[in-house]
């Protein structure tokens, strides 16, 4: 059974290099422009939350999804600010490592395509996340670089 995945879009970053829009046009994400249409349930992934992201959080995501949050890094703290309003659960990642071409090996600066595939990872559905990256040149680099982070 594979997790509903929503992105809550902000459009602060280059649509050409946005991951979040890619995903919506291969339909492996329900995006939303505006946080009043947005379900809310879920995890939602938020790097400044308390609790990290655990194989025991597949519960919440089965149930109610995960949501990934598709800002500009400038404005992070902002934008996630609101969303601990809404109703979702928050979990932060471990310390992922990015292989996009902007942020690659800034430990934590991972693109919204990233977060939803290591949280895929972790919350053990690995065909989902193989089939979230698939969609970028770097995605499977990016899982394997991680390798170490999915088997703990």
């Amino acid at each position: 059974m594979s997790l509903e995945i929503r992105i809550i879009c902000f459009d602060q970053d280059d649509p050409k290099k946005c991951t979040a829009k890619r995903l919506e046009r291969f339909k492996l994400s329900q995006n939303y422009n505006k946080f009043k249409d947005l379900p809310p349930r879920g995890i939602v992934l938020d790097p400044f939350a308390e609790k990290t992201l655990e194989k025991s959080d597949l519960i919440l995501a089965e149930v109610g999804g995960l949501v990934g949050v598709d800002c500009s890094w400038n404005m992070a703290l902002e934008t996630f600010s609101k969303l601990r309003l809404m109703g979702l659960e928050p979990r932060k990642l471990p310390n992922i490592i990015p292989a996009n071409p902007i942020n690659s090996g800034k430990a934590g600066k991972l693109t919204t395509a990233e977060a939803l595939a290591g949280a895929l990872m972790l919350c053990g559905k690995p065909e989902q996340a193989e089939k979230l990256m698939s969609v970028f040149k770097w995605g499977p680099a990016f899982l394997e670089l991680n390798n170490s982070i999915w088997k703990e």
